[in-house]
């Protein structure tokens, strides 16, 4: 899935990251096509290597612009984390459905984009532009 504009956060830091997020997510509907475990278990690993690692980049940029909101995007993390680790267990026990895999994980990250992360991103260029930083695409 391309990201669509609508969902992009004119935030050059974290547009990337969900770029790449929805290119993993895409891999994940040639699931039932992909042959070699192997292949299919490295995706899902990558998966999880890259979703820890997009969190754990959003949690910092909060904590050190000190968003008041960091606690409730957090917890919107571990509620995503918890789902993901779901998927991956239906994995190991060879029942995961790739296609629901990958709307949930999809549709997550585009809600949460929209609405969650859009008010970190908000209050940090606030924060960025009270001592005249700005940044063009």
């Amino acid at each position: 899935m391309y990201m669509e504009k609508r969902y992009e956060l004119k935030f050059p830091e974290m547009d990337e990251q969900h770029h790449y997020l929805y290119s993993l997510f895409d891999m994940i509907e040639e699931g039932p096509k992909i042959t070699n475990m192997a292949v299919m278990a490295a995706l899902i690993k990558e998966i999880e290597r890259y979703v820890i690692f997009h969190f754990t980049s959003e949690e910092h940029l909060m904590r050190a612009y000190e968003f008041p909101g960091y606690a409730m995007h957090q917890s919107d993390h571990e509620i995503a984390s918890a789902k993901m680790v779901q998927f991956m267990d239906d994995f190991e026990a060879d029942r995961l459905n790739p296609a629901a895999f990958r709307i949930f994980m999809t549709g997550w990250l585009m809600e949460h984009s929209a609405l969650s992360d859009s008010e970190y991103v908000k209050w940090i260029q606030q924060e960025r532009n009270r001592i005249g930083i700005s940044r063009k695409e």
